[in-house]
């Protein structure tokens, strides 16, 4: 697979933007998500290429939700791309709304596990096809249908999808234990998903990734039953990395 270097705007801190052309219109915004699978594209993108889909069953963190399956003809980033790939149809209304940009779609899993790639957050680019030697890694507990790793949070060990949608740290309620009143519940914050937003609690503690000690952070303990296989979320630009890379052949998940 040649690399392949795609420039990319940040929104709201880390979601990742890219231009793509997606079947015969081109510039449309597309989020980087290595949290999402599969990809999807906006209601208003699907109608103006006139496809239409059947409705299948997708797990939120809220639970089951009813979607749109299409099939897209062509997604391209820069000489990077995919032909026939089956995407959800999904309303990015509010989320337009909060960041100030039309966003088209989201480049998920299926597509980003094509080959190794590259998200360096300082030089805002996503390179397909190649995987940067980097000072810290960890392997990939997954890589199907989402990219997980083993992490120490508050002392216990938890699954954490590697997730470049997601702002902070997340875990799911009832998955990390801890003392009366030392979680505060904030009712002004919320998480927003597919299927809708769960209401966030908050907890200060030690994070470690593999035998990386990535030090005191502040935690999200969502309000949410979510049963994906996974603990939480780990939010990538978040936690401050720089640059992350994932590759698949030695089964890694590296970071600076």
């Amino acid at each position: 697979m040649t690399a392949v270097e795609i420039p990319f705007r940040l929104y709201s801190g880390n979601l990742v933007v890219v231009k793509a052309t997606v079947g015969a219109i081109k510039n449309v915004n597309m989020i980087v998500d290595t949290g999402t699978n599969p990809s999807a594209i906006s209601k208003e993108l699907a109608i103006r290429l006139k496809l239409t889909g059947r409705s299948v069953s997708l797990e939120t963190l809220n639970g089951p939700i009813q979607a749109q399956s299409l099939t897209v003809s062509d997604i391209q980033l820069g000489s990077f791309h995919v032909s026939a790939l089956r995407v959800l149809a999904q309303d990015f209304a509010t989320m337009e709304r909060n960041l100030g940009v039309s966003i088209g779609g989201i480049v998920g899993l299926d597509i980003l596990g094509a080959g190794p790639f590259t998200i360096d957050y300082q030089k805002k680019t996503v390179i397909f096809g190649a995987a940067a030697a980097l000072r810290n890694a960890v392997p990939l507990a997954s890589t199907a249908p989402f990219l997980t790793a083993r992490a120490t949070v508050n002392g216990q060990q938890l699954r954490l999808l590697l997730d470049s949608g997601t702002r902070e740290l997340l875990v799911f309620r009832g998955r990390l234990q801890t003392a009366p009143r030392e979680a505060h519940l904030d009712r002004t914050s919320s998480v927003f998903t597919t299927g809708g937003s769960a209401q966030l609690s908050w907890l200060r503690t030690m994070v470690s990734l593999g035998t990386s000690d990535l030090g005191a952070h502040k935690v999200a303990i969502a309000e949410s039953d979510a049963d994906l296989g996974i603990d939480g979320l780990l939010g990538l630009a978040g936690m401050g990395f720089h640059r992350v890379s994932f590759d698949f052949e030695k089964r890694h998940f590296s970071w600076e």
